[in-house]
């Protein structure tokens, strides 16, 4: 596939890999460091950045959700863009295959690329704890995840779970959340990997720009259907 490239997030780094070596796909990825998710607008210009650089594709395909809205407003200067469908990254996980997922509600969802994300729970807390103490640190997280009742490790079958259920531990006892371990899927990665490209996707041909109506959500405020990610 030399005329398409995949920009992703490095969040999801194990389940792109499963997906295109599942597939039998040869193609290229650009990851974007997962720091990016916690600032919407710089995300957009990031990813603006990259799809402006690349010279000589006919498609990008883009490892992204909305994503807070970060992908509204971005141009297909150089190629045609194709994006997933969903609120997130987390969602590519979530939903299976031939069916919508309802996501359970007031529950944070981790996967082990979200784990060892720099700006995960575990080093917030931690870098929270340095800084202002236990009992400060509590209150702090109290406020942060008000809205969460669970915590919620989907297994992607892309790693072995076990590398992550220590920390996930972890998290569900500084955080009081109660943990839950679901299976995911990777469908849609594969589908975005190969195609066909259908309602599943937003499809942005080059010069034109992604707008919120492609992610359909026509006349909503879509900052409210988008996951915060803390």
């Amino acid at each position: 596939m030399d005329d398409v490239v995949i920009i992703a997030c490095e969040t999801i780094r194990y389940e792109l890999n499963a997906a295109i070596k599942e597939t039998g796909e040869n193609i290229e990825v650009i990851w974007i460091d997962s720091r990016y998710h916690n600032d919407p607008d710089g995300l957009r210009e990031k990813l603006q950045q990259e799809i402006d650089s690349i010279k000589d594709k006919k498609t990008i395909l883009l490892g992204f959700g909305c994503c807070g809205n970060a992908l509204v407003g971005i141009k297909a200067t150089t190629a045609d863009l194709i994006i997933p469908k969903t609120d997130d990254c987390i969602s590519m996980m979530l939903s299976k295959e031939g069916e919508k997922f309802e996501r359970i509600k007031k529950t944070y969802f981790l996967t082990k690329g979200w784990i060892e994300s720099p700006k995960s729970l575990v080093v917030e807390y931690n870098r929270a704890l340095e800084k202002y103490g236990e009992k400060k640190v509590q209150r702090i997280f109290n406020v942060m995840l008000k809205n969460y009742e669970y915590l919620m490790l989907i297994d992607t079958g892309c790693y072995e779970i076990d590398q992550c259920i220590d920390q996930t531990i972890e998290i569900s006892e500084f955080t009081h959340l109660e943990l839950i371990v679901n299976k995911g899927d990777i469908w849609l990665l594969k589908k975005l990997v190969t195609g066909p490209h259908d309602d599943d996707f937003c499809l942005i041909p080059k010069g034109e720009k992604v707008k919120i109506g492609h992610f359909g959500y026509i006349g909503i405020d879509a900052s409210s259907k988008i996951r915060n990610i803390i």
